[in-house]
């Protein structure tokens, strides 16, 4: 954008400095968080100080190529005056002249950019969703933020209790501020912001502790996904707005004080946790001054209720000015506010309509209605009640609808959603639109964080205050119906392709999307509109691995909607799929998956839908691969890729060839799977589809390089394989998937670092699988870690460390049906069992991998456990069984290309050098034998 001053000038102006060319706004040598529309009209601002500039030049500053309605200028006008603090101990930056434009009036001095760069702006971590925004300077609190600071480095749990709108959340924030920006550092690792106040049910917390920690919710016990991740944390853990959800907040506080003993926790509630030591910090309202006839402004000034209240009507009425005799009405009005800041501010946008004397009259008359005269003995919350009643009538009648409408949003919300929910009947687009100017400017919404176009968002009492009047409107329904529907709207954009900041867009649309099937499902709700957004939500629920979430929704669906899992019915195919995706991630849930697999795959056939034909085959394909029954899993891989030439999805064939390829690879037809993954490969776009990731669980991309890397391993190509490994983590870790992260960990990157020998890469992937899988609570690969980990002790040299695992591994595997990976995992604790003389365990143990090679078995170990009983058999004595499986085995290896076993025994062999590389050149091909070279030469020298 243009600049009509120096791109290199530093413009200064109070205590802030502004440098255009590096779009940074200083304070006193600090980084000030401004949005970048508002930082663009600041700019055209003060680089014109003393000129008026009209609405049309802003917006051509602020919206170069894009109409917007004049409101907006306002709405960025006014975050302008928040961030700058316009008011404050008089200071005056932006004026408004009616029907002429803005003003800046405050003095500039302009000065050469420093070489050196401004210090950036410290990052708040702790989530998915946009981190909360520090309020700034607050008034009045400078001893509760050095308290409370203090508090929770030497307490477990301390909450801050406090009457609604009293300024907890805000007091909160600037603790955490403070802590990153001064000197001494706290003792945790990070901070972690749960936010409560979007939900309406208890259910629902475990979720939003999860979505702030990143963590998978799978199976049925989610309390112990929360504590597992945080066990080994040194955190502060800050919990926002409990009261309303406090009963599941506590069991999942006293579990995390039992079991993870480096976590504090920072709570806000209007009533304590009362847990076991628990540590109440009571914030009391600002303390208001007294009401005496002669008290003038500046005295008044002296109590941080009428500083704050003061700073609030100069940011707002613009050149209105209090004068020396207003002290006694602000006073007044802060007495009969109680000190409460929110209501303070909500106040202070009304000032300028009725002045401080009109003010105090209006609200004295408010109060005498609703407590009756006797106001001391109405609760906290009664009290702000009537703060929001008396604002709610200040309203002219079309504001007071537009409230109650957008009361319906449970979290942020645009201009575009608030005119889909709210421009109807009596309110047209540009009511909407100068309304939400409006409340804005009279604290009744507030600007959230936004990256492009402005985000609002009601404060919490205010949303359950508006909604108290939305449920007693006639509107109430219409309105809940237009919210579901925009739901449905957005949520059809979920599967559009990946762009920067997607993620975050999805976290924030959750909480609308609970409500609006809450409100589905309730006695006065849409249970057909429940259903259809349950459908309509189930790629985001997969998107966001939130599985027990889709499992209940769906089954509620399921109920609702009436149809039985074998009707011809679109619907129960879709919500029947879904369900299936979400069984195969519990426990003891193998038949019951397969079954919904079948009859979802019964529905598809009965209704033609091939999106369906493909999803319910790929599920019916993935039971008999984690099943073993790799030649059923082969033929559902061919008629999946035959049903994808039906496709509008060209891609979906080559997601065929993917199955096929693996399918061929645990039969030990190497060649042949190769051909399959690499034409998917060279077919398939990078990074591929969103809607891919939900269908299939895992980005197919990052699945095929998964297959191909042990395929190349087999086929003797172990540089290769470890590359292909790699490039498969990569992309996984590109897309911030953990699906996808753990299966290329547990399925290659690990198994072929141990396969090589190369123990200190197998170390640091194995420790990474195992975190992972233990924070989201994904147990079979969480059984894998265990494996791998044992495996690599015992190759260590510590099998008495290592063997217990293996064994365990292995049990709880056959235990649970999982036999994909078995025999893999068999095989490495025969090894075990073998070289500590347990020859009986091992024998047995083969015997029984044996009895399992057959037609459609795991064929890919076959040479390998060949191997191994012919290696057993000469230990005990049988020299004709042990040269002639030992034969076989070679012979086997070499049919089906799977010379990476005799490679790698040979390699590792306590034989000379020499007589190893005969031994290679015996089996490997000319072609591949120069990639072992390097390593029997090193050999040589070490022998």
């Amino acid at each position: 954008m243009t600049m009509t001053g120096r791109s290199d000038e530093v413009l200064s102006f109070g205590s802030f400095e502004l440098i255009p060319s590096r779009r940074i706004l200083l304070e006193n040598d600090k980084p000030v968080g401004i949005r970048s529309r508002a930082f663009d009209i600041l700019c055209l601002l003060v680089e014109s100080s003393g000129q008026i500039l009209s609405k049309d030049e802003l917006l051509a500053r602020a919206w170069p190529s894009t109409f917007v309605a004049e409101a907006n200028v306002r709405v960025q006008i006014n975050e302008l005056r928040r961030v700058l603090g316009d008011g404050r101990h008089g200071r005056r930056y932006i004026v408004n002249l009616p029907n002429r434009g803005y003003s800046f009036i405050e003095t500039v001095h302009r000065r050469p950019s420093p070489s050196s760069g401004a210090p950036a702006p410290a990052v708040y971590r702790g989530g998915l969703g946009p981190p909360p925004a520090w309020p700034g300077r607050i008034i009045g609190r400078d001893r509760s933020i050095h308290a409370l600071a203090k508090l929770i480095q030497q307490r477990r749990i301390v909450t801050v209790v406090g009457t609604g709108g009293v300024g907890k959340t805000t007091l909160v924030l600037s603790v955490i501020a403070q802590m990153r920006e001064g000197a001494d550092r706290p003792p945790w690792q990070k901070i972690i912001f749960v936010d409560l106040a979007s939900l309406s049910e208890g259910h629902a917390v475990p979720g939003a502790f999860a979505s702030a920690l990143g963590v998978v919710l799978a199976g049925g016990d989610p309390l112990s996904s929360i504590v597992h991740y945080l066990r080994e944390e040194a955190c502060l853990l800050v919990i926002d707005n409990c009261e309303h959800v406090i009963d599941p907040v506590v069991d999942i506080v006293e579990a995390i004080l039992l079991q993870a003993p480096n976590v504090f926790i920072l709570a806000t509630s209007r009533e304590p946790l009362r847990v076991a030591d628990e540590w109440v910090y009571r914030l009391q309202p600002l303390a208001a001054p007294p009401v005496t006839p002669t008290l003038s402004l500046d005295e008044a000034l002296a109590y941080p209720a009428a500083a704050l209240f003061v700073e609030r009507v100069c940011a707002r009425s613009g050149s209105m000015a209090l004068g020396d005799r207003d002290g006694r009405f602000v006073a007044e009005i802060c007495r009969r506010l109680d000190g409460i800041p929110l209501a303070l501010e909500l106040a202070a946008g009304r000032f300028e309509a009725f002045g401080a004397r009109g003010l105090a009259v209006v609200l004295d008359n408010v109060f005498a209605v609703l407590s009756r005269g006797e106001r001391k003995a109405l609760p906290r919350q009664q009290t702000l009640h009537a703060t929001l009643d008396w604002s709610f009538n200040l309203l002219t009648a079309r504001e007071r609808t537009l409230l109650r409408r957008l009361a319906i949003f449970s979290n942020r919300f645009t201009l575009a959603f608030a005119l889909a929910v709210a421009a109807w009947d009596e309110l047209s687009a540009a009511d909407v639109t100068e309304g939400i100017a409006d409340l804005v400017s009279q604290s009744l919404i507030s600007t959230a964080p936004a990256t492009e176009d402005p985000c609002f968002i009601l404060l919490e009492t205010t949303r359950a205050y508006a909604r108290e009047k939305l449920a007693a409107a006639p509107c109430a329904v219409e309105v809940a119906g237009r919210h579901a529907r925009l739901c449905l709207d957005l949520l059809a954009e979920v599967d559009r392709p990946a762009d920067a900041g997607r993620a975050a867009d999805e976290q924030s649309l959750l909480p609308d999307v609970r409500a609006a099937l809450n409100w589905a499902f309730s006695p006065n709700g849409d249970p057909e509109c429940g259903v259809s957004l349950t459908v309509a939500a189930i790629p985001l629920w997969l998107r966001l691995s939130l599985v027990s979430e889709c499992r209940e929704r769906v089954e509620e669906a399921l109920a609702r909607h009436g149809g039985d899992e074998d009707s011809g019915d679109e619907i129960v195919l879709k919500l029947q799929t879904a369900r299936g995706w979400s069984l195969m991630y519990n426990a003891g849930t193998a038949r019951e998956t397969g079954d919904v697999w079948k009859a979802a795959h019964g529905l598809a056939e009965e209704l033609d839908d091939n999106d369906y034909r493909l999803r319910s085959l790929w599920g019916l394909w993935a039971g008999h691969m984690k099943s073993a029954a790799f030649e059923m899993a082969l033929d559902s891989a061919f008629q999946f890729k035959s049903a994808a030439r039906q496709s509008a999805d060209p891609d979906d064939v080559a997601i065929g060839d993917r199955l096929i390829g693996t399918s061929l690879h645990f039969l030990g037809d190497q060649p042949g799977a190769r051909h399959h993954i690499e034409q998917m490969l060279d077919r398939y776009p990078a990074p591929g589809h969103r809607s891919h990731i939900a269908r299939y669980q895992v980005a197919p991309r990052i699945a095929a390089l998964m297959t191909l890397s042990r395929v190349l391993w087999l086929q003797g190509y172990a540089g290769a394989a470890t590359d292909t490994a790699d490039a498969s983590l990569a992309e996984a870790r590109s897309l911030d998937h953990r699906l996808s992260l753990c299966y290329t960990l547990a399925q290659s990157a690990c198994p072929i670092a141990l396969l090589n020998g190369d123990f200190e890469r197998a170390e640091r992937l194995i420790e990474e699988l195992f975190e992972e899988t233990a924070r989201h609570r994904l147990d079979i690969w969480h059984i894998y870690a265990q494996a791998y980990r044992g495996h690599l002790q015992f190759l260590q040299g510590e099998p008495e460390r290592g063997l217990p695992l293996m064994q365990h591994a292995v049990d709880e595997l056959r235990s649970a049906r999982f036999m994909q990976h078995h025999a893999a995992f068999a095989l490495g604790l025969v090894e075990a069992l073998m070289s500590t003389g347990q020859s009986n365990a091992a024998n047995a143990l083969l015997d029984e991998q044996l009895s399992y090679l057959a037609p459609g078995s795991s064929l890919w170990v076959a040479p390998e456990i060949l191997r191994l009983k012919g290696e057993m058999a000469l230990r005990l004595g049988d020299q004709v069984s042990g040269e002639t499986l030992l034969d076989e085995s070679l012979i086997l290896a070499r049919e089906t290309g799977q010379v990476g076993w005799h490679i790698r025994s040979c390699l590792q062999s306590s034989a000379a050098p020499d007589d190893r590389l005969r031994a290679v050149r015996q089996i490997v091909p000319r072609a591949l034998l120069g990639q072992f070279e390097g390593e029997l030469a090193e050999a040589k020298r070490h022998p």
